[in-house]
Order: structure tokens, then C-alpha cells, then sequence
């Protein structure tokens, strides 16, 4: 090739960066709608080999021809948002990470070896380029520079190495992803482009007589006499020397386990994963969702910019304008009217006093997870959920509880394989055979919404033969005596006998018994239940009656007991003059029987009644969680305004007025006091910086804040400042938690009570609960103030509710080991372990139905129906239907027509009746719909 050559290769490849680079400004859309361009352009292909290259360029002309400049650019920022942004259901990947490996995850060694080429090029990529540095647009940049530079041998090899082996699988994804003839054809055009490239070099072609040569002379000509302007190039004189290698202690933020993770970084790009030695959540192990953060911060789903949503359609913006329209609508909202969803508490401490200061309404993961059982266990006990201590155990309890696939820490999961190894006896009560039902000695097909009768049949056997720690009861419980008058019948005249039982929950009176016996006989026992009592009509009675039994026995504290919660509390992060915002009271937008507050799970009555106008959602995605999808979806197209912030696209955000993008977890830094047994702070490192244009939610906080004039919101240097603030008053430093990832603040100790005079923890210390009268309440002394029945029993579920004639199977969801809730479907990793849901359906009940596994079923309720394939198994209770939970994303992974193996379907959400929650705490009924299930022919 001569020296002509590659000048006009060079033209090529930068007319095509410039075009791939970002959205089209109107100044490009006007240079490619000029008459001078297309008249030239025409007889440039004129000169193509192929003919599909010239109908290509034929019908990207015509097309150019049909709009005004304005209209046409405007469609194109829409499509390129959809396209290049993920706001769409087909996105395209341009990075050469994703083609290389076959799967949607970026940052991999493409880029080091780039970053290596463009060091020894002595240039570097522009920091101000918000994109990635295996950008297409980048590498087109890289082979224009080596030609112009003469570097020819250098070219060849990048060409031959690089280019071709994964731009074309872009430019062929492109065309198929492509909504318009732009796009598409756009696609075509610089494949060709490549294609004469390759040409080119394996031709070594005589100047002036070969046909590729005239088309690339005739091309470069048509942009140079046309008057094409290049973008900015992307590097910049000046190389740039890698950052050293790191290895980074922090925390997992996947699940609610909070896990000690090592990050090994390089150059600023996380390349590993570990776990963190001696953590007392971990302990050096993680589970696959933790091993897996990578592809979570890596996914090529992420949101990149601003997102503005005009003409039902999104478009790119910069942060200067999406915060001052998301700051004006707010401002335009009727105070108290503006809800403010939290569904993760990362550095909660920013946007929560924002937020209070705006005087919203707050909802939280607690009244959609388990805001039942926390009625019954934050105020009869001290905390939301006391975990057993399995070190010690001989006997164990678990009333719906997964323990082996969502327990909260690997170091606990551990110690309860342990147990179950060394002899001590399981029993598990649940309608489904879970993984840790699999491993009892006992598994106890219980009937959905009678985990109550069960135990308080437990609590009948216990009182009545004697079998209770009467020391425990009598120094250290409250309202023993009215509990006993209700086991035995003395109250109302019906004793919860295990023959009362057995009529109620189906589970032999002599089981019941004989369990009730061996329980109060073992040394180290305990009884534990969660979510799969708490999101059902009759949870926090059920819950209540549950952990009386460990009120009955003493074990809290014990070995082998619920250890009772206590954290180290973090001062205020506003010091030396600093002034926290004025917080101002908000409505209580619904009232329970035992809470007050908002519970999203109402959210389309709450809407039509007038009680929100508005929302601004961080990590919750409404649509997925908060109940009845299509109630939500409702309640959201009647809002004034919505805001969604998120790392993805989610269900939500498809309704959002402004989509802004939140860092990973990965990408920001908190510290949190923690416990499990000990009492620890853990520290969340900002591993690598943000990528993209997105931002971590402080720093969304602190850009709105100044807009809306509230300057005390975030008035810290940095995010460092603010968290060495709240440890100012710890005899540990922040500096000394960041070395090490995390500080143990009190060892591990049994029956602390005694040492504090009372089961809530001392001053300095925090727990999400407190007993008003400092001992474990049989009686709970908040219902019994409220009017509520304040003991612990079994209630019957309202008929309307309950399964019948027509609807004869109950329907729960369950959560899996390989995914958390809703957050974790973009993760490629995760999917490939589990990347569908089934309906599992009872053996006798499929055969009844001529149901086989793999059949579609159509799963119906009176509020909703949806199909999804069925799964024939004994491991369920004859009536009842489960389904794992957190599927059913419209974009991302899910959604992409690309990867049609992934995806399933959020059957709750199909089927739960709207705006519809159990009575004490606004929670949703996720595992109690009643249904009916059928064959649909293929």
C-alpha cells in the first residue's frame, strides 16, 4: 500500500468513529443529508464490488432523503439510546470484550492488550470519553492513526490480530438489532468497509487500477470535497502508564449477607474475586452470587448515561440537564406527595436526610420482605431476625427457612452443614422439599398459612408436661401466664393441642408431639422462621408462635440458639459546623394494624386516592416487586412525574419520565456496622472508579441537591470525609477499617443478656427492634396498645383469600441460591447457573391435570393469569404450586431476543390480588395466592 492509500483508509475509518462514537449531532445528520454528500457518496459506491454493498448504500441514501434534519436526529438519538444505551430490547455491544468472548461481559483482556498498543503508540484514550476503551469507535480511531502515522507493520498486525475478528460480528449485530434503515444500512456499510480492508491487504493492489483502492480513493475524496468533520480524535498525545496492581479488601453487596470479598484490581479494571479471611460473615468463602460480582459490574446491560424519556420514547442526556429536570418536576410536586422508594440502603445516610428534608413519604425493603414477622419479633424480642448460633447445635427447627440456599453469610451456612454432619437433628416444615429440607431428618409437608397451629401444638406439649425452662420464663419473659390460658383453652375454650393441629396444618398429632418433646429435651436448640411465614395473610401471629417456643425453652443466647443482634452504632456524619438538613415530618400514607407508613404493595389505590403524585425510585423496580405488576404499572401512568435509579433497565424504569444510572456496588464506598454472633464494622471499598457516565447515589443526591438549593445535603469534599466523620467517635480510625476491610468490635458471646440486665442491647449499640420492657414478650405489648390480639395463634385466612372450588392450589414464590430477589438477571454468570423458572406442581396433582414436565401450563388466579412451563416433582405438597422468584425482566439479559435460553416469568406478580397485604404491616402476600393450573395445547 502507498502512502495515498493510507491516507484515505484513514479518512474511512475516521468517518465511520465519528459515527459509532456517540449519538448523531445535528451537524452530522445535516453532512450526511447534503446534497454535495449523497451526489458523491453515490459514485463512490458506484465503485463497490459487491452489490449488496451498493443496495446497501442505496437504501441508507434514500432514507437520508425521507426526513428533515431535526426529525432525523431526533429518531436517532431515540434509536441510539435503545440501541447503544440498553434502553431497548435489542441492544448492540460495540466492544470488542463482548465478541471475542461470545457473552455479554465487558473489561476483559482485550482491553489490557489494547491499552498495551496504545502505550507503546505514546498516546493515550481520552479520560473525558465516557465510554469504554475497546469502544469500536476507539479502535477505528487506532487503525486511522497507524495509517497516518506510517505505521504500516503495526496496522497490519492490529488489522489482522483484532479488527477482524470481532468487528464484523458488531457490524452483522448492528444490522439485526437496528429499528431503522440508518442503523442498519450504517452496519452494512462499514462491514463492507472491512471487508475491502482485508481486501486491500491481501491484494496488495497496484496504485490506481484496483477496484477496492478506487472505491477507498473515491470515498475519501467524497468526505474531504463534502466538507466531513471528525470528532475530537480520542487520543490524546502522551502515553499513559498502568496503575498498579491491587488487591482491595471490601464486602459483597449481592445479598442481604454482606460477605467479605477481596477484589484484585488491575489498572483500575477488577480481574478477580475472593473471599475475605476471617470475616465474620464469610470466612474466606463466598457463594456463586458473590463469586460472580464481576459479571455484575462487568454485565453489558449497564445503564451509561441519563436517560430522558419524550414522545413514549428515552434519549440520552448529560447530568447538568437530567438533574435540573428531575429538580424542577420535583419542585412542582405537593409536598408530602413525592414518594421516595429505598430498595437498598447503600450510604442511606445521604439520600435518606435529602428526602426527609423534602418531607416524602419512605418506603423500604422491610414492608415488601418481612414487615410481619418484624411486628411480631422486633417487639417481642429485640431484633427483625435473631439468627441461631449452629456452632453448638444439636436440634434445630425450621419453620419455611432455606438455610443452604439464603442463609445471610457463608461462615453460617458453613457451621449449619456442620451440625447437620455431626449428628444434630433437622426439622424442616415446609410445603415444598427446599434444599435444606432435603438434608432433614424430618421434613414436614405443612399446609401453606398454618405454620401458627403447628407451633402452638409445640407450645401446648411443652407447657402441659412441664417441659419449659422455668427458670428462663419466670426472670426473664413477660405474659407466660396469658399465653399458657390460650395453649391450654383456658381462655377461650379451645386447647392447641396437637390433635387441634393436626386438623388444621395436616401434620400427625404424634409428630407434633413427639418433636414438641425432643426440642425441650435437646441442650442446644433452636427455632427459626422468615419470609415464607411473613408474606402470607396470618404471618405475624405464626411468626409470634414460632419463636414463643424458643421464649418457652430459654434458648435465646444459648448455645445453639437465636443469638440475640447488637451493632456497634456510627455517629453523624455532619461535623465541625456542618449541618445536617432540617427533616420534616411526612404522611403516613397507610396504617396498619401495628405500623404506619407507606407500603408500596397499595401503591395504584394510593395513586387514584390522590395520597402520591410522584416517585422517585432508587434500586427498587416497582413493577417487579411491589405486588399486582399490572396494579403497579397503573398507579405508575397516572403519576405527574417518576424517577428511577438503577445500575440497569428496569421494569420500572420502561415508565420512568427520567432514568438516571446508578454505579455498582462495586463502584462506591460505605461503612456498616454489622453482626453475626460478633459485632463488626465492615467496610464497602470503591473498587474502581464508576464506569461509563454513571454515578453512585450520593453523588445523584449531591448534583440535585444543589439544584434544588438544598446545600447542606452533601457538604463533604468527598465520600471519605463523611465516613471517617461517622467513626469519629469509635476507638477505631477509618483508615485502619479500609486496610483491613473490617474491624471486629465485640467478640461472640452466649447469654449477653444477663450481662446487659435485659435482652436490648446497650447504649452505643443498635438492633432493628426493642422490647418495651427489656425481657422476651409472650404478650406483645405494642398490639396489646394498638387493640391488636397481642398473642402469639393460628388465624384463619379469609375465605376470599383462601383456596376453593374453583381455585384449590396455593401459590408461593421461593427465592435460589444462584440469584438475589431481582437484581441479579444481568448477571451472565448467574444466568448461565439459572437462567429460567419452572412451575413445580405435585406428581398426583400433574397426573390428575395429564401435566408432564416440560408441558406449558397456564397458571390462573382471580386477578391474573400467565403461562410458564411446569416441572413434575414428589417435592411438593399435593395443592400447592411454587415458582422461584425475581424473573420476568422486560430489557436486559431476560429480554434479549439474543440470548432466548434466558428468561422467566414473575408469576406472583401475574397472580396476587392488587393493592392487597397482609393486615399488621402492609407486606405483600408473594407466597399465598390461591390458583388453578392447566394444560395449554402446543
Amino acid at each position: 500500500m502507498d502512502r495515498q492509500i493510507h491516507k484515505n483508509l484513514a479518512h474511512i475509518y475516521r468517518f465511520y468513529a465519528t459515527l459509532l462514537r456517540d449519538e448523531p449531532s445535528l451537524e452530522q445528520v445535516q453532512f450526511l443529508m447534503s446534497p454535495r454528500f449523497l451526489e458523491y457518496f453515490k459514485w463512490t459506491c458506484e465503485a463497490a464490488d459487491d452489490p449488496a454493498h451498493r443496495e446497501a448504500a442505496g437504501r441508507f441514501m434514500a432514507y437520508l432523503q425521507l426526513h428533515k434534519p431535526e426529525e432525523l436526529q431526533t429518531m436517532l438519538r431515540y434509536e441510539y439510546a435503545d440501541l447503544f444505551l440498553n434502553a431497548g430490547p435489542n441492544p448492540v455491544f460495540p466492544y470488542e470484550s463482548v465478541h471475542i468472548s461470545k457473552t455479554p461481559v465487558v473489561q476483559q483482556q482485550s482491553v489490557f492488550a489494547l491499552r498495551e498498543l496504545v502505550r507503546g503508540m505514546g498516546v493515550h484514550i481520552d479520560p473525558e470519553f465516557k465510554d469504554l476503551d475497546d469502544h469500536v469507535s476507539v479502535e477505528l480511531e487506532v487503525c486511522a492513526l497507524l495509517l497516518e502515522r506510517e505505521k504500516i507493520e503495526q496496522y497490519e498486525s492490529f488489522f489482522t490480530g483484532t479488527i477482524v475478528k470481532w468487528l464484523p460480528d458488531f457490524c452483522r449485530q448492528l444490522n439485526i438489532c437496528a429499528q431503522t434503515p440508518f442503523y442498519r444500512e450504517l452496519a452494512a456499510l462499514c462491514g463492507a468497509f472491512i471487508e475491502y480492508c482485508t481486501t486491500v491487504l491481501e491484494q496488495s493492489p497496484v496504485s490506481g487500477q484496483d477496484r477496492p483502492e478506487i472505491f477507498c480513493s473515491r470515498f475519501a475524496q467524497t468526505l474531504q470535497d463534502a466538507g466531513f468533520k471528525p470528532t475530537p480524535s480520542l487520543l490524546l498525545p502522551g502515553a499513559k502508564q498502568p496503575e498498579p496492581e491491587k488487591e482491595i479488601p471490601s464486602h459483597c453487596y449481592t445479598c442481604g449477607a454482606l460477605c467479605g470479598i477481596t477484589a484484585k484490581v488491575k489498572d483500575n479494571i477488577m480481574v478477580k474475586v475472593g473471599g475475605l479471611k476471617g470475616d465474620p460473615k464469610g470466612d474466606g468463602r463466598l457463594c456463586p452470587k458473590g463469586a460472580a460480582a464481576l459479571k455484575h459490574l462487568h454485565s453489558a446491560y449497564r445503564l451509561k448515561a441519563p436517560l430522558i424519556r419524550e414522545n413514549g420514547r428515552f434519549r440520552k442526556a448529560g447530568w447538568d440537564e437530567a438533574l435540573g429536570y428531575v429538580a424542577e418536576r420535583l419542585a412542582a410536586v405537593p409536598e408530602g406527595k413525592l414518594a421516595y422508594f429505598r430498595g437498598n440502603d447503600f450510604a442511606n445516610f445521604v439520600h435518606e436526610a435529602f428526602f426527609e428534608h423534602l418531607g416524602c413519604p419512605k418506603g423500604t425493603h422491610r414492608t415488601m420482605c418481612d414487615n410481619a414477622n418484624r411486628m411480631a419479633n422486633e417487639h417481642n424480642l429485640n431484633d427483625k431476625r435473631p439468627w441461631i448460633n449452629y456452632d453448638e447445635s444439636d436440634y434445630i427447627i425450621l419453620f419455611g427457612n432455606n438455610e443452604l440456599a439464603t442463609s445471610y453469610g457463608q461462615r453460617k451456612t458453613a457451621a449449619f452443614k456442620k451440625a447437620i454432619d455431626r449428628g444434630a437433628k433437622l426439622v424442616v416444615f415446609d410445603p415444598r422439599k427446599s434444599e435444606t429440607a432435603a438434608k432433614a431428618a424430618q421434613w414436614l409437608q405443612i399446609k401453606p398459612g398454618t405454620d401458627g397451629a403447628a407451633a402452638l401444638a409445640m407450645a401446648y406439649v411443652i407447657i402441659t408436661e412441664d417441659l419449659y425452662d422455668k427458670e428462663f420464663v419466670e426472670n426473664w419473659t413477660t405474659g407466660f401466664e396469658d399465653f399458657k390460658k390460650r395453649v391450654t383453652g383456658e381462655e377461650d375454650g379451645v386447647a392447641r393441642s396437637p390433635e387441634w393441629a393436626e386438623k388444621i396444618c395436616d401434620i400427625p398429632a404424634s409428630d407434633l408431639r413427639t418433636i414438641a418433646r425432643e426440642f425441650a429435651a435437646a441442650k442446644a436448640k433452636g427455632v427459626l422462621s422468615w419470609t415464607g411465614l411473613a408474606q402470607t395473610p396470618n404471618g405475624h401471629w405464626a411468626t409470634a408462635a414460632i419463636q414463643a417456643l424458643n421464649g418457652l425453652c430459654g434458648t435465646f443466647d444459648a448455645p445453639g440458639g437465636p443469638s440475640l443482634p447488637f451493632k456497634r452504632k456510627l455517629g453523624s456524619a455532619w461535623r465541625d459546623g456542618q449541618k445536617k438538613p432540617e427533616k420534616k415530618a411526612a404522611p403516613k400514607v397507610d396504617k396498619f394494624q401495628l405500623w404506619s407508613g407507606w407500603s408500596p404493595a397499595k401503591f395504584e389505590e394510593q395513586v387514584n386516592d390522590g395520597r402520591i403524585r410522584a416517585l422517585f425510585s432508587y434500586w427498587g423496580d416497582p413493577v417487579l416487586t411491589w405486588g399486582n405488576s399490572a396494579s403497579v404499572a397503573r398507579g405508575l401512568e397516572k403519576l405527574d412525574f417518576c424517577v428511577s435509579v438503577d445500575a440497569f433497565m428496569c421494569n420500572t424504569a420502561l415508565y420512568s419520565d427520567v432514568v438516571l444510572p446508578d454505579s455498582t456496588w462495586l463502584e462506591q464506598a460505605q461503612v456498616k456496622p454489622d453482626w453475626l454472633y460478633e459485632a463488626f464494622l465492615s467496610y464497602f471499598a470503591e473498587v474502581v472508579p464508576p464506569m461509563y457516565d454513571s454515578r453512585p447515589m450520593y453523588r445523584i443526591i449531591q448534583g440535585l441537591a444543589e439544584k434544588m438549593g438544598v446545600k447542606d445535603a452533601f457538604p463533604w469534599n468527598d465520600m471519605e470525609e463523611a465516613l471517617a466523620n461517622q467513626m469519629r467517635d469509635l476507638p477505631w480510625s477509618f483508615e485502619d477499617l479500609k486496610q483491613k476491610g473490617y474491624i471486629i468490635t465485640d467478640e461472640a458471646e452466649f447469654y449477653k443478656y444477663k450481662k446487659w440486665g435485659e435482652i436490648n442491647p446497650p447504649a452505643g449499640y443498635g438492633s432493628s427492634g426493642k422490647s418495651r420492657t427489656g425481657k422476651y414478650n409472650f404478650l406483645n405489648p405494642v398490639s396489646l396498645e394498638m387493640g391488636v390480639d397481642a398473642l402469639p395463634d393460628h388465624k384463619e385466612i379469609d375465605s376470599r383469600l383462601g383456596p376453593d372450588e374453583q381455585y384449590p392450589f396455593i401459590f408461593g414464590n421461593f427465592r435460589i441460591f444462584q440469584h438475589e430477589h431481582c437484581s441479579t438477571f444481568n448477571n451472565f454468570q448467574l444466568m448461565k447457573l439459572r437462567s429460567s423458572n419452572a412451575l413445580i406442581i405435585n406428581a398426583g396433582d400433574a397426573a390428575k391435570l395429564n401435566i408432564a414436565s416440560g408441558d406449558t401450563v397456564r397458571v390462573r388466579s382471580p386477578w391474573g393469569s400467565t403461562l410458564i412451563r411446569a416441572e413434575v416433582t414428589e417435592d411438593i405438597r399435593p395443592g400447592v404450586l411454587g415458582a422461584a422468584g425475581g424473573y420476568g425482566h422486560v430489557r436486559g439479559l431476560e429480554g434479549d431476543p439474543k440470548y432466548p435460553d434466558f428468561g422467566g416469568v414473575n408469576v406472583p406478580g401475574e397472580l396476587m390480588p392488587p393493592n392487597v397485604t397482609e393486615p399488621t404491616g402492609g407486606t405483600p402476600l408473594l407466597k399465598y395466592i390461591k390458583t388453578r393450573v392447566e394444560k395449554v395445547a402446543n
